[in-house]
């Protein structure tokens, strides 16, 4: 018993200096934060690690969009035109007619030296006619000028190179032989003339006619589009041979078939290829041309009252 006693209370001091020895520092949050050990150490001193901090990110902002000017180059990109056909100008039916006192006109000469070559001499004889009885003097002046600038066209279109025939040798001449104007219906003035191209040797004369329709409300040109509604039927009524020839060789029509001489002119709508025309007091003449052989040209006149519907401007309209 005594011994178990003994046992006990050296149990009991062991215990005691134990705890003395080792200090055990309990947190608030119930972990052991250090060992003291034996109480000589300077205690450890322990990083207090900040909370951790959350970096405020920026707001991103997308930027404005900007437009970026084309590229310049130096190739230049349009885009195609519309191509537009102004309307024919078709003569102003407003217009007063002219008021004619007389109908008479003269024929207007001009002759122009060209030239001499071989010892002949060249030239070209324009002759036109000029009214001389319309009321109106200022809008007979005007016809006039337009019978002239017609006349200097003509000679121009047909015989464009004679600055370079003549100085190279070849004799040549221009002649309006005759020109005359019948005063019509409507305010209407049919104009023809007729001339020939002179060679020297002959061999390369040309002969030759011109036709024109003025108005003289307005003094202007009536082309031969204009003129005519429906060209197509006046081809049919020549080759049915509704038409009678009255000048030419006398046997054309045997060397040349009617549809053979209305061949040249079938495709006048595409191309504007209508025969010189000019008209009389009751007729439409047609001025078919022909070849060398063939005299050049013949005449073909058809009653207006049987072309009437073919026609825009007629005399009898």
């Amino acid at each position: 018993m005594k011994n178990k006693l003994t046992l006990f209370i050296c149990l009991l001091l062991t215990v005691s200096l134990f705890s003395a020895c080792f200090e055990v520092d309990w947190g608030e949050d119930g972990y052991r934060t250090m060992p003291l050990g034996t109480g000589t150490e300077a205690p450890a001193t322990i990083e207090t690690v900040p909370p951790e901090t959350t970096a405020e990110i920026p707001e991103i902002t997308t930027a404005p969009e900007t437009t970026v000017a084309p590229e310049v180059t130096d190739e230049v990109t349009t885009s195609a035109p519309v191509i537009t056909t102004a309307p024919e100008t078709t003569p102003e039916e407003t217009e007063p007619p002219a008021v004619i006192v007389t109908y008479e006109f003269e024929v207007i000469e001009s002759v122009t030296d060209l030239g001499t070559t071989g010892g002949i001499k060249c030239s070209a004889i324009i002759r036109y006619p000029a009214l001389t009885g319309l009321e109106d003097k200022a809008k007979q002046q005007e016809v006039n000028d337009l019978l002239s600038q017609i006349a200097g066209v003509e000679y121009q279109n047909r015989l464009p190179n004679a600055g370079e025939l003549i100085p190279a040798g070849t004799a040549v001449s221009y002649v309006i032989t005759e020109t005359a104007v019948t005063y019509l219906g409507n305010n209407l003035l049919s104009v023809r003339s007729e001339g020939i191209i002179d060679y020297i040797d002959d061999a390369n004369d040309e002969e030759f006619v011109y036709c024109n329709l003025i108005n003289l409300s307005t003094a202007r040109d009536i082309t031969l589009k204009k003129t005519y509604a429906d060209f197509g039927r006046v081809i049919e009524l020549f080759t049915s041979g509704k038409f009678k020839q009255i000048s030419g060789d006398s046997s054309l029509t045997t060397a040349i078939s009617l549809e053979g001489l209305m061949d040249q002119y079938k495709y006048h709508a595409q191309y504007g290829t209508f025969p010189e025309t000019y008209f009389t007091h009751d007729s439409l003449v047609l001025v078919v041309e022909t070849n060398r052989e063939n005299g050049f040209f013949a005449e073909f006149s058809i009653p207006l009252s049987e072309v009437a519907d073919c026609l825009h401007y007629s005399p009898i309209k």
